[in-house]
């Protein structure tokens, strides 16, 4: 009987790491640049303060690395595989905005997180 592993290769979690960290920055990057323009009104005002504001720029060049490790990573894996994986970001980003923004993180979104991970390594394990 074969035992069950993870036949992820060393390259697979760089450029999942990668997509990861810009995937998570990217949020992150949006929660920045939506505290410049908190309160106010969407018109011209609301976009040429987000335009002059940096987290946004980040933000934008985030989504283009993004894009970038996605294309690689699906080069290399089935979409259907490869695809629940990005719900790592559901951890990442509620334990980083609770770190650098003071968010809330009640013990039923922890929980929460804890069935996400459990559910990415279960679509990760190969028989």
């Amino acid at each position: 009987m074969r035992r069950p592993s993870f036949a992820i290769s060393l390259r697979m979690i760089m450029f999942w790491s990668v997509f990861l960290t810009l995937d998570t920055s990217t949020q992150l990057a949006f929660k920045a640049a939506s505290q410049a323009v908190e309160g106010q009104s969407f018109g011209f005002g609301f976009l040429r303060v987000a335009l002059s504001t940096p987290a946004l720029w980040i933000t934008i060049l985030c989504y283009i690395a993004t894009f970038v490790a996605w294309m690689a990573v699906l080069t290399r894996m089935d979409l259907n595989r490869a695809f629940p994986l990005t719900a790592l970001t559901y951890v990442t980003v509620p334990l980083l905005a609770f770190i650098l923004f003071g968010e809330q993180l009640p013990a039923l979104r922890i929980v929460g997180i804890g069935v996400i991970i459990a559910g990415v390594v279960l679509i990760g394990w190969e028989e």
